[in-house]
């Protein structure tokens, strides 16, 4: 009987060191696992960002140009309008300034 009890424990104890072998070499595969997933979600994450960054820099672009075409359209228009006001009025302006430096 005593025999069998220490076969028995034996036995249980040759068991309980296998599971926990299958259980340590399990776990060092999810640690692998997790390191790779990770890798993998971090290059995601950065090509996904890369792509917004990409994305709002021509939305920012697209936007510049607009405004920068809008405001010469706006310059080339108040240009042309003080020189059509300048050639209209420039030789009234010369008189004005000429008689005002005369009457002083």
């Amino acid at each position: 009987m005593q025999g069998s009890i220490i076969k028995n424990t034996i036995q249980l104890d040759k068991e309980a060191r296998e599971k926990i072998a299958e259980l340590k070499k399990e776990k060092e595969n999810l640690d692998k696992k997790v390191k790779a997933e990770s890798i993998e979600l971090q290059k995601s994450y950065d090509q996904e960002n890369l792509k917004i960054v990409k994305e709002r820099k021509t939305a920012y672009q697209d936007e510049i140009k607009a405004r920068q075409e809008k405001e010469k359209s706006t310059y080339d228009q108040t240009l042309n309008n003080i020189q059509k006001q300048y050639k209209k009025n420039r030789d009234k302006w010369v008189t004005d300034i000429y008689q005002a430096c005369v009457k002083s």
